[in-house]
C-alpha cells in the first residue's frame, strides 16, 4: 500500500493511498444472488469491441498448483475483528466462508506500534499494536528481547480475532509480515518512516533486535491462535520514497542492501529458535523494482529466501519477475494490489470491477503466480465518500469508526460479485492454464476432471465467445454452467450453455464478468498441444527478427531467416513427455551439428546432448506466440547480446531483462508437403482462381488438375494451427476482412500471421478433416454445397455436412 497524508485523528480527509505517478476439489457451491437492483451503465467502450471472439484453451502450458485467493487483513481486521460478534462474524463469512469469496489465504500484520507518548496521527486502523511491553518510562534501548515482562503476548486481539476466523472457514495459508519496526528501533522515533522518505528508518544497530522481534512476534501469535504461518515478510514495498515520518501508515525505507542484511539476519534468528518458516521477500511495488532489487542480491541472500512476494500497483517487468521464479526454482507471488480510482465512489458501476478483473488477468498471465492476495478487502465507507477519497478500494465498505458497529451496513461493490467470479470456481489446487486471449482466464479444475473459464467484457457490447476446446483430450457434448456479474446481475445463474463438438459458443453481455464451468473437459490432446516439439524448429528473436543458428561447431549467433538452412534448424525434446507443466525442461539440439545448446559458466556453447541442467531450457510464454528461454542451470534468459539486430551477432545467456531480445518465436522449419484438398459432397478440388497471384483472388473448387494453384501446404503454427498455402503464389487462405460472419468470402492473401489466417485441422474419423478458422471458429465450405466448378468457398457454422469435408491427397 502507497502511503498517506499525515492528519490529525478527527481529519477524514487524507491523500490517496496510490500515489498519482503510477497514476476442495470443486467449485464451492455458487448459490444465485438477488441482483443489486438498478445499476449504472456499463463501463464505456474504450475497449475495442470485438462482437465475435474465439479463445483457444491450451492445458499443455499448466501453471503451477495454485494456492488460492486471499488479503491482507491489517487496518480492518485492526477494527473489526473487535466489533459485536454477529457482525465480526458476518464479514468473516463475506470473505473466507463457502457462501462467500471462499478466500484461503490470510496476510497478518506484525505491527511496529509507536511510542504512548506520541499522539495519535494514522488513519483508522492503521496503528497496529506490537507486541512489545513497556514496563516504565522511556529509557535508552530498554527493550530486552529475552525478558518476557518486555512482551505483551496478549497484543493485536483484534487482527488475531482474524486469523482464527479464517481458518475456521477454511483457510489454509497464511503469511505474517511487517510494514516496520517498533518505534524505538528507528532512526526517526516513528513507525511511519524516516525525516526523509528514501532513507533507511532502522538503525544500524538494531538488525539483530528487529530479527528477535519478528521472531518473537511470530511465535507469539502462532500459540495465540493456533495459526502455523508459512512465510514471513520482513520488509515491504521497501526501495521506495514515499515512507516518511509522520505519515498515515507504517512503512521504511530499505535500501536493497539492507533489505539483503535484514533477510540472512532473520533467517539467523529463525533458525536460532528453530523456526523453519521461510522469508517472503521483498514485497516490492510493483515486478519491474521486486526484478532490480532482486539482482542486487548476493547468492547466500537469494538461498535464505523461500518465497518471491511482488506487488502490481506498478506492472511493468511481470514476465521477469516471472522468469525470476521459474530460474530459481522459487515459489512466486502476487501478494498485494487492490484498485479504485476509475469512477467515484459507487456501488453498482461495473467500472471498477472490470478494472479488477483485468489486473487478475494479466497478474495470472504474465506473472504466473501460486497466489493472488489483495490489499485490504474491506475498506472505510467514510473515507471513500466524495467528501473525501470518493473512490472504491476494497470489496467491501463499511465504516471503521461507526456510532453503532452492531448496525453498521457492510456494503458490497460490483468488485466484490466480480471477485467471486474468481474465488468461488478457481480452487486451490487448480492449475491456471495458458489462453489467446487477454481477457480470459482458464483453470484446470483441483482434481483434473473439468475446466473453469473465466472472461471479461469490458466493451459496450454483447460479444459472442467461442471457446475452442482442441487442446483437451476429452471433451464432450454437454451442458455448461454460466455465472455472470454485470450492472444490473451479482454472480448470477444464468441458462446453461453448452459444449458441442469440442466447442463453447455464448453470448455475454456488455460491461460483465462471465464465468463457464465445464465439468467434463478434461486431459490434454497430444496431438494440439503449443509445446514445440517433433517437426524441426527456427528460433527467430522478437527484436531483431533474425534466426538462431551455429556458425561453425559451438559458435551460437543471429543470421538473416533461412528456414531451409538446417544450422538454423532446432529440434525441442521434453525430457519429460507427461510434464505439461510451465515449468517442463527442454533439450534443444541443432540439426546441422547434432548438438545441444548448452550453457557453460557464462558462455552459451553447443555440447554433446546429455541430461545436465546446463542443457535444460524452461519455456516461458503468456500464450501469445512469443517465448523466453531460460536457462535451468544458473536461471539465465537466451539472450541477443548488446540486444544488436545485426548480421552474425552473438547470441548469449543473460538475466531476465524483459528485454525483445530476449523474445522468440518457434515457427516450423520442416519443408513444404504439397496436397491437394478435394470436397466430399462434389470430389473437385480447392483452387485459387484463375491461378491468381494477387491479394484477394478468390479461392474456390474447380475439377482436380495438375496445377500449382490446387496444391497447398498445411503450415504448422503452433498450439494446433496451420497456414494453408497455395504452392503457385506462396500466399495465405484468408477470412476476408476478419469477419466472423456466415458467408464471409475466402480468398488468398499475403501471409501476416492473422489468426482469419489461422486454421484447424479436425478429423472426422473416416477419411477426411474440416478447416476450422481461428478468429471466428467457423468451417471451410462450399456455399450452397454448390457441385460446380468456380462455386465460391466461404465460411459456415460448423455442421459437419460434406460441403465442408475435405480429403488429403
Amino acid at each position: 500500500m502507497f502511503p498517506t497524508r499525515n492528519r490529525s485523528v478527527s481529519s477524514r480527509a487524507r491523500l490517496p493511498r496510490r500515489l498519482a505517478a503510477l497514476g476442495a476439489a470443486t467449485a464451492l457451491t455458487a448459490t444465485a444472488l438477488a441482483a443489486a437492483g438498478p445499476g449504472s451503465p456499463p463501463a464505456s467502450a474504450a475497449e475495442p469491441s470485438a462482437t465475435a471472439l474465439t479463445v483457444r484453451l491450451d492445458p499443455s502450458y499448466q501453471h503451477p498448483s495454485f494456492q488460492g485467493w486471499g488479503t491482507a487483513l491489517t487496518w480492518f481486521a485492526n477494527v473489526t475483528g473487535g466489533w459485536p460478534d454477529a457482525q465480526r462474524n458476518a464479514l468473516a463469512d463475506a470473505l473466507y466462508g463457502a457462501d462467500g469469496l471462499g478466500f484461503t489465504i490470510a496476510r497478518y500484520n506484525i505491527g511496529g506500534g509507536d511510542s504512548p507518548e506520541t499522539t495519535p496521527y494514522m488513519r483508522a486502523g492503521a496503528a497496529v499494536p506490537g507486541y512489545w511491553n513497556r514496563p516504565g518510562p522511556e529509557a535508552p534501548d530498554w527493550w530486552d528481547p529475552d525478558r518476557a515482562d518486555h512482551w505483551n503476548p496478549d497484543a493485536d486481539a483484534n487482527q488475531r480475532w482474524w486469523l482464527t476466523a479464517a481458518k475456521a472457514r477454511g483457510a489454509t495459508t497464511f503469511e505474517a509480515f511487517s510494514n516496520s519496526a517498533p518505534y524505538f528501533m528507528t532512526n526517526s522515533g516513528l513507525v511511519s518512516g524516516a525525516a526523509k522518505g528514501w532513507e533507511d528508518n532502522l538503525r544500524s544497530d538494531q538488525y539483530g533486535r528487529f530479527a528477535a522481534y519478528l521472531t518473537g512476534a511470530l511465535d507469539r501469535a502462532q500459540s495465540a491462535t493456533g495459526v502455523t504461518f508459512d512465510s514471513l515478510s520482513p520488509v515491504n514495498e521497501p526501495d521506495t520514497d514515499y515512507w516518511h515520518a509522520g505519515g498515515g501508515q507504517e512503512g521504511s525505507h530499505w535500501d536493497p542492501a539492507s533489505q539483503a542484511r535484514m533477510i540472512t539476519t532473520l533467517r539467523a534468528a529463525l533458525d536460532a529458535k528453530g523456526l523453519a518458516t521461510p522469508i517472503a521477500a521483498m514485497d516490492e511495488t510493483n515486478p519491474g523494482k521486486f526484478r532490480s532489487d532482486w539482482e542486487s542480491y548476493a547468492p547466500d541472500v537469494r538461498k535464505a529466501v523461500g518465497r518471491l512476494n511482488t506487488h502490481t500497483y506498478g506492472t511493468n517487468g511481470r514476465t521477469g519477475a516471472r522468469d525470476i521464479a521459474k530460474g530459481e526454482t522459487t515459489p512466486l507471488w502476487m501478494s498485494e494490489v487492490d484498485l479504485g480510482g476509475s469512477v467515484p465512489q459507487s456501488f453498482t458501476d461495473m467500472s471498477p470491477a472490470l478494472d479488477l478483473a483485468r489486473r487478475i488477468n494479466d497478474d495470472i498471465r504474465e506473472l504466473e503466480p501460486r497466489a493472488w492476495v489483495l490489499w485490504q478487502a474491506v475498506e472505510d465507507y467514510e473515507n471513500m465518500t466524495p467528501g473525501h477519497e470518493n473512490s472504491n478500494w476494497g470489496l467491501i465498505q463499511t465504516d471503521f469508526t461507526p456510532e453503532d458497529a452492531a448496525t453498521e451496513p457492510l456494503r458490497k461493490n460490483k468488485k466484490y460479485w466480480a471477485m467471486a467470479n474468481y474465488s468461488r470456481f478457481v480452487r486451490p489446487g487448480s492449475r491456471l492454464v495458458n489462453t489467446d486471449d487477454p481477457q480470459t482466464l482458464a483453470a484446470v479444475r483441483p482434481d483434473g476432471k473439468g475446466v473453469v473459464v473465466v472472461h471479461t467484457n469490458p466493451t459496450g457490447d454483447e460479444r459472442e465467445v467461442t471457446l475452442n476446446l482442441d487442446g483437451f483430450r476429452t471433451a464432450p457434448d454437454g451442458p455448461v454452467e454460466r455465472w455472470t456479474t454485470d450492472a444490473t446481475k451479482n454472480l448470477h445463474r444464468d441458462g446453461d450453455a453448452a459444449v458441442t463438438g469440442r466447442t463453447l459458443r455464448a453470448t455475454v453481455g456488455p460491461g460483465s464478468v462471465t464465468t463457464f464451468v465445464l465439468p467434463t473437459v478434461t486431459g490434454v490432446n497430444t496431438a494440439a498441444t503449443t509445446a514445440p516439439t517433433g517437426m524441426p524448429r527456427q528460433v527467430l528473436n522478437d527484436n531483431s527478427g533474425k534466426a538462431l543458428a551455429v556458425d561453425g561447431k559451438s559458435t551460437v549467433v543471429q543470421r538473416t531467416s533461412v528456414p531451409a538452412d538446417n544450422a538454423q534448424q532446432w529440434t525441442f525434446t521434453k525430457l519429460s513427455t507427461a510434464d505439461w507443466g510451465s515449468t517442463a525442461a527442454y533439450r534443444i539440439t541443432n540439426a546441422r551439428t547434432g548438438r545441444a545448446l548448452s550453457v557453460s559458466g557464462d558462455a552459451l556453447t553447443l555440447a554433446p546432448p546429455g541430461s545436465s541442467t546446463a542443457q535444460q531450457w524452461i519455456r516461458s510464454t503468456t500464450g501469445d506466440g512469443h517465448n523466453t528461454l531460460i536457462n535451468a542451470a544458473g536461471g539465465r534468459l537466451l539472450d541477443v547480446t548488446g540486444s544488436s539486430t545485426g548480421e552474425g551477432a552473438p547470441v548469449g545467456v543473460y538475466r531476465p531483462t524483459t528485454g525483445s531480445n530476449q523474445s522468440w518465436t518457434i515457427p516450423g522449419a520442416a519443408p513444404d508437403v504439397w496436397e491437394t484438398l478435394s470436397f466430399r459432397h462434389s470430389s473437385k478440388c480447392l483452387d485459387v482462381g484463375g491461378a491468381g497471384s494477387d491479394d484477394g483472388t478468390a479461392v474456390v473448387q474447380y475439377d482436380c488438375g495438375t496445377g500449382t494453384n490446387q496444391r497447398w501446404s498445411l503450415r504448422s503454427t503452433g498450439g494446433g494451427y496451420v497456414n494453408v498455402v497455395a504452392r503457385h503464389s506462396g500466399k495465405c487462405l484468408d477470412v476476408g476482412g476478419l469477419s466472423t460472419a456466415d458467408g464471409a468470402e475466402v480468398l488468398q492473401y499475403s501471409c501476416n500471421g492473422g489468426r482469419n489466417q489461422e486454421w484447424a485441422v479436425r478429423s472426422t474419423g473416416d477419411g477426411y478433416v474440416t478447416l476450422t478458422a481461428r478468429h471466428s471458429a467457423k468451417c471451410l465450405e462450399v456455399g450452397g454445397a454448390s457441385a460446380a466448378d468456380g462455386a465460391a468457398v466461404a465460411q459456415r457454422t460448423c455442421d459437419g455436412t460434406a460441403a465442408q469435408q475435405l480429403r488429403r491427397s
